[in-house]
């Protein structure tokens, strides 16, 4: 019997979070944590809820995570646009620090996929951010 495609998914990226999270430890931070830094250096007006949407995660979660970066001093509460909102604004150690972690997560894909062809790893990016872009109705997936 051939397993669902969402047990191979989930199996698959239970494995890769893991083997990310072990590359970003040094960094004190998680996968989700430094793709919420990612947004946010790429839309750095996101609010809150935008943010929780994005990162597919309730906005208690959220605030969570944001407490930790704040305390390891990847963000800071900076004004809103209109004075009386705040955003969340990456610190100069996260800004430093973003390509680091990209160089060390690209070095780490590449020793999770050792072994396999790297038109292989492009086909399964390709699948997953389509899948993506169709599931979440966000286009930004594909580009």
């Amino acid at each position: 019997m051939e397993p669902p495609v969402a047990y191979l998914l989930a199996h698959a990226g239970g494995l890769a979070a893991r083997y990310s999270d072990a590359t970003l430890r040094p960094f004190e931070l998680t996968t989700r944590q430094y793709w919420l830094l990612v947004q946010l250096d790429l839309e750095p007006e996101l609010t809150m809820t935008e943010l929780a949407q994005q990162l597919d995660v309730s906005r208690q979660s959220l605030h969570e995570m944001v407490s930790l970066l704040e305390g390891a001093g990847y963000l800071v509460r900076a004004p809103g646009a209109s004075g009386r909102t705040r955003r969340l604004a990456l610190t100069p150690q996260a800004v430093r620090n973003l390509p680091l972690i990209a160089r060390a997560l690209r070095e780490a894909e590449e020793a999770f996929f050792a072994g396999a062809s790297p038109a292989a790893v492009e086909a399964l990016r390709r699948l997953l951010r389509s899948t993506l872009a169709l599931r979440t109705d966000d286009e930004a997936w594909l580009s």
